[in-house]
């Protein structure tokens, strides 16, 4: 290989990298993500991410058995954003989302509760 392709292909490696990274710092995936556990062993995920100067916060929980009933409450640092009702689908998982607002608050609380059983609550700051 000549040094003309060499120093080219180089370059072309650097400028690539350097895109990358910028396109990571400025305008990259701008979710925030957290997953954890209740009792009875219930596991969820709840992220928050902006798109198109919208904020969407969404929530998933898998439970023990498909049709439980659960409130699901969301917050958004104090004002309540949802409270609904909701039941489990035939996997027993739970899927909610909702739009907040893009200038408020960073924090977000959900608290699912089932109709027999203790409350599962989830928080995440972006």
């Amino acid at each position: 290989m000549n040094n003309k392709l060499l120093i080219g292909v180089v370059a072309a490696v650097v400028v690539i990298a350097a895109g990358v990274v910028l396109w990571l710092t400025l305008g990259g995936d701008d979710e925030a993500l957290e997953r954890g556990s209740c009792e009875d062993g219930v596991t969820y995920e709840l992220s928050a991410e902006e798109d198109d100067g919208a904020l969407e916060v969404a929530f998933e929980l898998q439970s023990a058995g498909p049709a439980e009933a659960w409130t699901v409450e969301f917050t958004q640092g104090g004002t309540s954003l949802l409270e609904a009702d909701r039941q489990t689908d035939e996997d027993g998982e739970l899927d909610v989302d909702v739009l907040a607002d893009p200038d408020g608050s960073d924090e977000f609380t959900v608290t699912a509760t089932p109709e027999n059983g203790t409350a599962c609550t989830a928080a995440l700051a972006r």
